[in-house]
């Protein structure tokens, strides 16, 4: 019961959050160029005392409809990067029960981790909505305090471009697991 709780307390913020003005809690590169294309902060939330998110986007994309998002977390913690891997896992093989499409895979380099992941929405039986995410956990230090730093990856297609999309993600997987893991993007401290 706690955790549905939870979730939905989750959920009503997020949907409240959006229509918020948009804050900067950290520094960081803005706009953030990946995948030759240029990021702008969109969404900023820091829902709980030292948990921070920026969600950044394409000119002309949204947090409620996007193609492609790319996102950064910090969380002052004393969980590793690999527990925030594992439990990120863990949510996916739960999502399996459920989702037909869901798959992921995890790579590891040191203490620094990537879970490659593909999930997917229906709505009346039909595929409505897939996204692929490349989530890359690594823990770093801020003013002496550690935290744990996500920074993501997220492409979306919807309606009659799933499939299209689903067959070019085998092209275009490697390169951007690779661009992400070279990225050398760390947040500098807070504001």
């Amino acid at each position: 019961m706690k955790k549905v709780i939870l979730a939905l307390v989750f959920l009503w913020m997020g949907k409240w959050s959006y229509a918020q003005t948009v804050k900067e809690f950290f520094v960081a590169d803005n706009p953030i160029i990946f995948d030759n294309t240029q990021f702008y902060l969109g969404w900023s939330a820091n829902p709980k005392k030292g948990y921070f998110l920026h969600e950044y986007f394409p000119k002309g994309e949204t947090p409620e409809y996007f193609n492609k998002m790319f996102t950064v977390n910090i969380v002052e913690t004393r969980i590793t990067a690999k527990n925030a891997a594992v439990a990120k896992v863990n949510e996916l093989t739960k999502r399996k029960e459920t989702d037909d499409i869901c798959n992921y895979k995890v790579y590891e380099n040191g203490d620094e981790y990537i879970v490659d992941f593909l999930v997917s929405d229906m709505a009346n039986g039909q595929l409505t909505t897939v996204e692929w995410n490349i989530h890359y956990y690594k823990d770093i230090e801020i003013g002496g305090k550690h935290y744990s730093q996500l920074v993501f990856f997220s492409q979306r297609a919807y309606g009659d471009d799933i499939i299209p999309f689903i067959q070019s993600l085998s092209e275009i997987k490697s390169e951007k697991i690779i661009a992400l893991a070279n990225i050398g993007l760390v947040v500098k401290a807070l504001k």
